[in-house]
């Protein structure tokens, strides 16, 4: 397990590598980060989320999904209250407390979990997290919303037509109707899939070349943020997860999605709801860095 979180880990951070390097030999331009990112959020991830669900219909595939739904929802409530509690602690300015706890609740585990999970987890592993994924995405459009604007307001609408969720949906019917993609169609998925990791990693390492960080490394908000999205959380939760969580593989996938970094899709809530997609953009970036160090520390820790 420690070979596989190191292997995944040096992966990527080759690939962030790739997306710094890019920008800085003018081969990546800053107009071209969003197109990048619609083909990430909008082919590759639900590509990715819908192949995780081609696997046999069984009863203990059933019973995992529902012990991941009932673990992901008490997971993502006491994360909330934790990252309350902290901006208390810090003392955040009340302009920053959304994205403070935004950028807390809401982590990365798609982009940077489906590699790590699947290769130590396998497919039960994937399927316990598209579950979680599908959790975390209902509060994310209620009370991420309400968080971020300060307006009690559901749009079912968009929650339904978000890629990720649709490729659950789709993804979940298939799985519980035993509906098989045909091969020609699922390898060719599988492959734009498997673009998921990559093409993330080379965004953030884009967005770290267009960063200021002599400007950032003088903030003491960014150090307390890290702080408390990749240590003080894992801290708090990993034995509260390892004391209610019998089964390995959900409890394997928990432990991770807790040492996560700040999820990207902060940044356009924050900036959609409330002005502050850059302090988002920057808690996002400066964790996703530091998270490639603290990642297989944290996860080697708690599940050896």
């Amino acid at each position: 397990m420690v070979a596989i979180l190191f292997k995944e880990s040096i992966e990527l951070i080759i690939f962030m590598l790739a997306g710094f390097l890019l920008v800085k030999l003018n081969g990546l331009k800053q107009m071209h980060i969003s197109g990048l990112s619609s083909v990430l959020t909008n082919l590759a991830l639900p590509c990715a989320i819908l192949m995780s669900c081609q696997i046999p219909f069984s009863w203990s595939i059933v019973n995992i999904i529902i012990q991941s739904m009932i673990v992901s929802l008490l997971f993502m409530l006491i994360t909330l209250f934790i990252a309350i509690g902290v901006t208390k602690l810090f003392k955040v300015k009340i302009s920053l407390q959304s994205v403070w706890i935004g950028c807390c609740t809401f982590s990365n585990i798609l982009f940077i979990g489906i590699p790590i999970i699947g290769s130590i987890f396998g497919e039960r592993g994937l399927i316990a997290l598209v579950t979680y994924n599908a959790v975390s995405n209902v509060f994310l459009f209620t009370f991420g919303i309400k968080l971020y604007s300060g307006k009690s307001h559901f749009d079912f609408r968009s929650f339904l037509f978000t890629s990720a969720i649709a490729a659950s949906i789709i993804g979940f019917v298939f799985f519980f109707t035993k509906i098989t993609i045909p091969k020609p169609f699922a390898e060719a998925l599988t492959s734009l899939g498997g673009m998921t990791a990559p093409l993330s990693m080379v965004i953030t390492g884009a967005l770290f070349a267009f960063t200021d960080m002599k400007r950032l490394l003088k903030r003491i908000d960014i150090y307390n943020f890290c702080l408390t999205r990749l240590i003080i959380l894992p801290i708090l939760l990993i034995p509260l997860l390892k004391l209610g969580v019998p089964n390995t593989i959900i409890l394997g996938v928990m432990i991770i999605a807790a040492a996560m970094p700040a999820g990207a899709i902060n940044t356009a809530m924050a900036e959609l709801y409330a002005g502050e997609g850059r302090t988002a953009s920057e808690y996002v970036v400066v964790s996703t860095l530091i998270s490639m160090v603290t990642i297989p520390i944290i996860t080697y820790l708690a599940l050896s």
